[in-house]
């Protein structure tokens, strides 16, 4: 047997006699390795291929035929794109083909036992209900035929049979033999089945036979096409000379090399982010490198006798870090192949649980062999990576006072701390000047820079930790200092937690500062909590009966408006759709709800939430207020009357001298005019909006649903309820879970560092069995190591990525300044970084982190000392 094999049999046995060692190891390489396959799978198994689609998409057909137009195009082997369009002439270009015109063409190229099916999807119809409409998806196909098998599910009643029956979603609340009006113009058919999307089983979907709905056309008519056979790519080209595009069964399930040499090329990979993710992945091999490596220490400490009389049989340092290295290499092998097994499970298991919870579909289940393997090479090298600080120790030992039982004293490399110290330094500056030139990516090499300076300070920090703690309390005491003699235990740990707990409060800072900005730049449309309803052109009336309906005893406010530059024209004839303009001071960007209301102290109430004597007197003497605008000259304002024709404004009356008053406030209205000015413009004026005011009633969004369907049966437009809650500031997912994960790293770490200095210090704790301590003393030291290891580690992090946080907030926050346009287009002012550090996050983390770990070391650690006896001569 040669010197490797029997090192992997000594490390096979080791493994074996070590359950407990093993099994954490096991967990701290396999883990990783089971969440980085689990989500591969389950990314591979979203992404629906042109194949996997192809049942949902055709059904049984032997092809999809798509004729928008007559002009000659190409197009990718699976339809999704229309590439190289050639220029072509004629009349009917642009003209979509005809069911008859498609079954003659079918039949020309493919025989007469070709059979053609209208396909009719991208369409949206309204459904009437109680209150007013709701919006559903389209398709119109014949669903018995069986060439559609597989594109849609009847889960209840049957397909549609004629054109007055549709099958409706269940989600859209139609019994079957409900009578269901399913346009604006009064079509109204018989529910004989509910439908379901099987790769969209949420989706409001309402399924009838093509033609059914009056008016609705199909944006790009299609049709499916059976008994044609295989339909090659041949005669998907000349298909495509007359403007008819293909998916094509044949094609997409073995595209020919002419197919796939013009199909659109994919985009290679960002430089960036596969720096991103090569940091990533270095990240997580660092974390167990760091995590496992006191394992092996631990495990190496423990066989020091049995690696001695290797080297007293002959072995030299080689034979040493074999054995030592065999170790890492049989359990990160294990590790790898049960985490990567463990992750396949998982990500079968989850495709079911997201259907049923989340409501997506999944494609069909896919592994991504080369990535799997790939993640398994690494487990097994991170394993082999965590044995070998130990395995150079090992081949380093002196082997007399190994084979006597004595320790050797740890020596501290004297230049760590230093080079350490000059890596943080270079981070620091990278993190604060990189970012004008890298922008993220600069703040990501500081935090890295200095994650790893950290790490190479950490053992220096633990012992200067515990030279410190002569003041604390005896088992505090007595932990801090054994966490500083045994630095090779310790350290590795405290650098884990500190890696992990950094890259959160780098994550933490960004995001929280991101949705600061996104807070700060929230512009309110109305007061809050007031609303605002926007009926269609001469429809004010009909809406405000029913919304007295629907809140019955609620005061509405009819705005009134003099119609603004780009203001709707219901005219075929834009000369009729005349519009006003004030004139006002230089003024900043601006979103404007309405222009120029027509009104007096009731809609300034609204529209400011507030009674504004200034405004109230300058309106009730007859003078319009200029709102976001500084002090006009002379306090007068100018109307201008104009309208747009032939792409040419023509102005067709202009009053001057029109009292005014300049109010700085920005309510979103460009200006308010009392009556009296507004007859001056000889433009009739027209209800645009009607207001809620907050000081009658809030709206709450139950009713805000309601109006919504009310109004949805006045107009098919969206966006036409609207109130004002504010930014909507709901706790951020990804900080929750990177508290999460930072708890679950901090705390894991922690409790491995416990574990292994419990199994550790037996001899430590048998002399203070000796010498009299109390049997809680064990309680006791193990909560202060586990309290020693998770303060450092998570301070050290937080500190540690505090700087790069800041740094980071920068790129994400920053807006520049655009300056006015020659076109007169107003200046856009922009703001500088702006920065938010989440302190409770940090503090969570800190603190609670460290009393959890204390809590779970004195639940699980036995309370009694262990003793030893010598057997007699």
């Amino acid at each position: 047997m040669s010197a490797y094999g029997a090192a992997l049999r000594l490390a096979r046995r080791d493994a074996l006699r070590a359950k407990g060692r093993t099994a954490l190891v096991i967990c701290m390489i396999g883990l990783p390795v089971t969440a980085i396959v689990a989500l591969a799978v389950l990314f591979q198994t979203s992404a629906w291929s042109a194949r996997e689609s192809l049942p949902y998409e055709i059904g049984a057909a032997d092809a999809r035929l798509t004729g928008a137009g007559h002009a000659p195009v190409g197009q990718t082997a699976d339809d999704q794109d229309i590439i190289k369009p050639r220029a072509s002439g004629g009349g009917d270009a642009e003209r979509p083909w005809t069911t008859p015109e498609i079954t003659r063409r079918v039949a020309a190229a493919f025989g007469p036992s070709a059979r053609v099916r209208p396909l009719e999807t991208g369409g949206r119809i309204a459904l009437r209900t109680a209150r007013g409409y709701r919006g559903a998806d389209h398709i119109g196909l014949d669903l018995r035929d069986p060439m559609t098998r597989g594109m849609l599910d009847i889960t209840g009643g049957r397909a549609p049979a004629a054109l007055g029956e549709v099958a409706l979603a269940p989600s859209l609340g139609f019994p079957i033999g409900a009578d269901v009006q399913i346009d604006r113009s009064g079509t109204t058919v018989r529910v004989v089945g509910h439908v379901r999307d099987p790769r969209e089983p949420r989706r409001a979907l309402a399924l009838t036979l093509p033609g059914a709905v009056p008016g609705l056309t199909a944006p790009r008519p299609q049709w499916l096409v059976a008994g044609a056979g295989p339909v090659t790519w041949d005669e998907v080209t000349a298909l495509n000379r007359s403007g008819i595009t293909v998916l094509s069964r044949a094609v997409v399930s073995d595209p020919p090399a002419r197919a796939r040499e013009e199909s659109v090329p994919a985009a290679g990979p960002d430089g960036t982010g596969v720096a991103i993710v090569a940091m990533a992945v270095a990240v997580v091999v660092l974390e167990v490198v760091l995590l496992a490596g006191p394992a092996f220490a631990v495990g190496v400490r423990r066989q020091r006798h049995r690696l001695a009389l290797v080297a007293a049989c002959g072995g030299d340092a080689r034979h040493l870090r074999a054995v030592v290295l065999a170790g890492g290499l049989v359990l990160g092998g294990a590790a790898a192949a049960a985490g990567a097994l463990l992750g396949l499970l998982a990500a079968a298991l989850a495709k079911p649980l997201t259907k049923a919870f989340l409501g997506v579909v999944l494609g069909p289940y896919e592994v991504p062999w080369a990535l799997v393997a790939v993640t398994m090479l690494l487990g097994a090298g991170s394993g082999v990576l965590a044995a070998l600080v130990p395995a150079l120790q090992a081949a380093r030992m002196d082997v007399v006072a190994a084979l006597a039982g004595r320790r050797e004293a740890v020596r501290a490399r004297r230049g760590w701390p230093v080079a350490g110290a000059v890596l943080v330094l270079l981070g620091v500056a990278a993190s604060l000047l990189g970012t004008r030139a890298l922008h993220e990516l600069g703040a990501a090499l500081g935090a890295a820079a200095i994650v790893i300076g950290c790490v190479m300070a950490t053992p220096w920090l633990v012992g200067a930790a515990g030279r410190g703690a002569r003041w604390l309390p005896l088992p505090l005491r007595l932990a801090v200092r054994d966490g500083a003699r045994n630095r090779g235990r310790a350290a590795p740990v405290v650098a884990a937690i500190m890696a992990a707990v950094a890259g959160i409060t780098v994550f933490a800072i960004g995001v929280a500062s991101d949705a600061r900005q996104e807070r700060a730049e929230y512009e309110p449309r109305l007061p809050m909590g007031s609303a605002m309803v926007r009926p269609p052109l001469g429809k004010a009336d009909a809406v405000t009966a029913a919304i007295g309906r629907e809140l019955p005893g609620v005061p509405l406010v009819p705005l009134r408006t003099l119609p603004g530059e780009g203001a709707e024209c219901d005219q075929a004839d834009t000369a009729k759709c005349p519009f006003v303009g004030f004139a006002s001071g230089p003024s900043r960007s601006r979103t404007i709800v309405l222009d120029n209301v027509v009104g007096g102290a009731r809609e300034a109430r609204l529209l400011l939430g507030r009674d504004d004597p200034a405004v109230t007197s300058a309106l009730a003497a007859g003078k319009v207020v200029v709102f976001g605008s500084p002090p006009l000259p002379g306090g007068t304002t100018t109307a201008t009357v104009a309208y747009w024709k032939d792409d040419r404004r023509h102005t067709l009356r202009t009053v001057r001298g029109i009292p005014a008053v300049a109010v700085r406030e920005d309510p979103h209205v460009q200006v308010l005019v009392p009556p009296s000015v507004a007859a001056l413009a000889r433009v009739p004026v027209r209800t645009e909006a009607l207001g809620v005011d907050r000081a009658d009633h809030r709206v709450t969004e139950a009713e805000q649903s309601r109006l919504t369907e009310v109004l949805a049966a006045f107009t098919d437009t969206g966006d036409t309820v609207y109130v004002e809650r504010g930014h909507v500031d709901s706790p951020s997912p990804m900080l929750l879970a990177l508290a999460i994960a930072g708890a679950v790293l901090a705390f894991g770490g922690t409790m491995i560092a416990t574990g292994l200095a419990a199994a550790d210090a037996r001899p430590d704790l048998a002399t203070l069995a000796a010498v009299g301590a109390r049997p809680g003393t064990r309680r006791l030291l193990a909560m202060g190591q586990a309290g020693f290891v998770a303060v450092l580690g998570c301070w050290l992090g937080i500190a540690a990525g505090f700087v790069p946080g800041v740094a980071v907030a920068r790129p994400l926050t920053e807006v520049a300044a655009v300056p006015a346009g020659p076109d007169g287009a107003p200046a856009v002012p922009g703001h500088g970084p702006t920065l938010d550090v989440p302190w409770s996050l940090l503090l969570a983390v800190g603190a609670a982190v460290p009393l959890l770990a204390v809590v779970a070391a004195a639940v699980f650690t036995r309370r009694g000392l262990p003793l030893t006896h010598r057997p007699a001569d």
